[in-house]
């Protein structure tokens, strides 16, 4: 009787083997379909998530990068005004130099009426005129003198000019024939003015405050000794030729 049911088992089973064995394999096919749709779509989320991050980190950068451009943007506005400012401190700066220069002309010409004891026998220093030159640290000088005596007659003398300053942290004078590159001529001899010119050059590490000038009229024939000496302040001008 077992055997008969193994029989009949077989009997059975041998017919309907293929469509077991189909239905196994579409179900694994569909098992499988299945799984790599849940792992693609997971994938698909994980990207989605990444391009999120991406995003915001992007938005945050573009923020951070538009508040940069607006600080730019105030700095570059705050060095214009500034700029402007300054050319407008330098404009009134050179007005002012100007006027002062007129001034202290001025004041020169009534010292020399109201102040006699500033003029050596008739003789007065009208100006002392510093230019630069295009060589660095090399200067030209005028020196102008005139005669503001009433009865002109000539004078004969010379001038001598120290330039004061500062020179390695210490105090320091140089008589300016002594710097100076050329043979000037600090003689001067005339009726009613004379104009006295040379180039120095800066001495090394020096910076200049101020010049003395002295104008010695010596005792001659006609003429007795006299001696007078001003200050001016280490003020270069610049002529519009230069």
């Amino acid at each position: 009787m077992k055997k008969q049911v193994i029989n009949n088992f077989e009997f059975i089973l041998k017919p309907n083997l293929k469509f077991y064995t189909s239905i196994t394999g579409l179900a694994i096919l569909i098992i499988s379909f299945l799984a790599g749709f849940s792992i693609a779509k997971w994938l698909d989320q994980q990207k989605l998530k990444q391009v999120s991050g991406l995003h915001q980190k992007i938005e945050a950068r573009d923020n951070q990068i538009y508040k940069l451009e607006q600080q730019l943007n105030f700095v570059r506005v705050d060095l214009e005004v500034g700029k402007l400012s300054l050319q407008q401190i330098q404009q009134d700066l050179q007005i002012a130099q100007q006027e002062n220069n007129k001034f202290k002309e001025l004041l020169s010409f009534y010292q020399n009426i109201m102040a006699p004891e500033l003029a050596a026998g008739g003789v007065t220093i009208d100006r002392l005129i510093i230019e630069p030159t295009l060589v660095e640290d090399q200067f030209r000088y005028k020196v102008v003198l005139i005669q503001t005596a009433q009865r002109k007659k000539y004078v004969k003398g010379y001038i001598k000019m120290s330039l004061n300053g500062i020179q390695r942290q210490q105090p320091q004078s140089f008589e300016l024939k002594q710097l100076s590159i050329e043979e000037n001529d600090f003689n001067f001899n005339f009726k009613y003015f004379q104009i006295l010119t040379g180039v120095f050059v800066l001495p090394d590490e020096f910076t200049p405050e101020r010049i003395e000038l002295e104008v010695t009229l010596p005792k001659r024939s006609g003429q007795a000794f006299s001696q007078t000496h001003q200050n001016f302040e280490w003020q270069p001008e610049r002529t519009d030729a230069e």
